[in-house]
């Protein structure tokens, strides 16, 4: 293969990488008030809103990626916008609900009132992803492939922010 098609796969290859989608979907979320706000919020014990959306981000894409090994078609763009904002409805959780119950129920509403601030065009299907990612607890179930893997990914990346703490936990 001569050297300019190698060049030219190798920045396709670079353009396509998880982080690249991340900023090229995500970047204007992650500049925003609401999001940076949220670097400061603690969530699942000790993380924070945003190291755990980062988390859950990323998985997201992992899962879509291996999806697509087998053809199944995602939208990436829908999938990182919600994955960003499904839990900023959190930031300020003590002053918006009144308990962690009222929080786990109705911080979907909050966050897509919030990404619908922070991205004018948002789709209808990224907006279905943040309503049911709490799905089997709250909201609708999932109604597209994008928010059954938003879906599956925010409870692995809960399950991650717990694991640091259980190891810390009980391995005394």
């Amino acid at each position: 293969m001569d050297t300019e098609k190698k060049r030219k796969r190798n920045k396709a290859k670079k353009n396509n990488s998880i982080p690249n989608k991340v900023r090229r979907y995500g970047g204007d979320i992650m500049k925003s008030e609401a999001f940076i706000r949220s670097v400061s919020e603690i969530h699942h014990l000790h993380g924070t809103v945003s190291s755990h959306t980062l988390t859950v981000c990323k998985v997201s894409l992992h899962i879509s990626r291996f999806l697509n090994v087998f053809g199944f078609r995602v939208n990436e763009k829908d999938l990182v916008e919600a994955a960003l904002c499904h839990d900023l409805g959190m930031v300020g959780r003590d002053e918006k609900y009144d308990s962690r119950t009222d929080a786990w129920k109705e911080h979907p509403e909050e966050s897509l009132k919030i990404a619908r601030e922070l991205i004018p065009d948002l789709s209808e299907n990224a907006e279905s992803l943040i309503l049911s990612h709490m799905w089997p607890v709250a909201g609708p179930p999932p109604r597209s492939r994008e928010a059954v893997i938003l879906n599956f990914a925010d409870k692995i990346g809960s399950m991650a922010d717990w694991k640091d703490y259980l190891f810390r936990r009980f391995s005394r």
